[in-house]
């Protein structure tokens, strides 16, 4: 394992690299989250694979810029650390944000994806496959408004990181999810301003994000990937039909791939509340495109 600073062209990435001769798979986290949310899954594939995983721009020990939130720009950043290891090509894991990016990857750079799990970017905000049904004049009404909100919210601030951790550790607490991956993540993500309080990353750059997330439509990248795609999400009671028909018609545009909707799979936190849960779907689909 090595860790290492990558150039990005503006900016440098924090990069940690497991090298092996078999075929590279690089992990994106969700928006907030960072590198460290991985620990639990690596072990389910450092024999077979040459492991990256990387900080996005804007998260844990990467750069911090005011801008370059688009998922375009981020997937950018991603092919250069590709390129700095000497990577041609890679299975890409992404969850949320992080399948979002990869998505990007997949769809304007489809010589360097072997193959796309999206455990996120399964519906739009709004358009052919988002989850606003309204008119568009009362969806522009609405992301103003979100937009705003965003602008007026003030960044949470703690005296320390342990104090960060223990306010964090209430909302996990509610549905007995908190353990010690979850604090890594926490612990690893804390920024310390000039006036020495604590803040966490995702509180600096959310605006930045939903500034294009409102937008995106995703279904004009699925058309384009020609890789193997693995689209995961959550199973459980009640979960809106809506949101399943959505990600139904975005596979119907994927070349090849498959649909698994995992048994208590919490998003973005399963990978690190039921690490084994979600390896074992990725493994299972790598093991299937890797015999055909």
């Amino acid at each position: 394992m090595k860790d290492m600073r990558i150039n990005a062209g503006e900016i440098e990435l924090q990069v940690r690299d497991y090298p092996n001769a078999g075929d590279a798979i690089l992990f994106l986290h969700y928006g907030g989250g960072n590198m460290v949310m991985w620990q639990d899954v690596v072990p389910f594939f450092r024999d077979d694979f040459h492991i990256v995983l990387v900080d996005l721009r804007g998260h844990g020990k990467s750069d911090k810029p005011k801008e370059g939130y688009h998922i375009d720009v981020m997937a950018e950043d991603v092919v250069k650390v590709l390129e700095f290891l000497g990577i041609e090509k890679a299975h890409v894991v992404g969850s949320s944000l992080g399948a979002e990016v990869g998505l990007s990857l997949a769809a304007n750079h489809p010589d360097k994806v072997r193959s796309l799990v999206c455990e996120g970017a399964l519906f739009n905000e709004w358009g052919p496959y988002g989850l606003c049904e309204g008119t568009q004049a009362a969806f522009e009404v609405h992301a103003k408004e979100k937009l705003e909100s965003l602008r007026n919210r003030q960044e949470n601030a703690y005296s320390s990181v342990d104090e960060m951790i223990a306010e964090k550790k209430k909302f996990f607490d509610k549905y007995n999810w908190w353990n010690e991956t979850l604090e890594a993540v926490i612990r690893y993500d804390a920024i310390k301003r000039e006036d020495g309080k604590y803040v966490e990353s995702w509180g600096r750059i959310a605006l930045q994000y939903e500034i294009h997330f409102m937008f995106y439509n995703f279904g004009e990248y699925y058309q384009r990937v020609q890789c193997p795609v693995l689209m995961m999400s959550d199973l459980y009671p009640g979960q809106d039909e809506r949101e399943l028909a959505i990600m139904d018609a975005l596979f119907k545009l994927v070349k090849q791939g498959k649909i698994v909707r995992v048994p208590q799979w919490v998003h973005p936190y399963g990978w690190m509340i039921t690490p084994e849960a979600g390896s074992r779907v990725v493994k299972a689909f790598l093991n299937e495109i890797q015999e055909k």
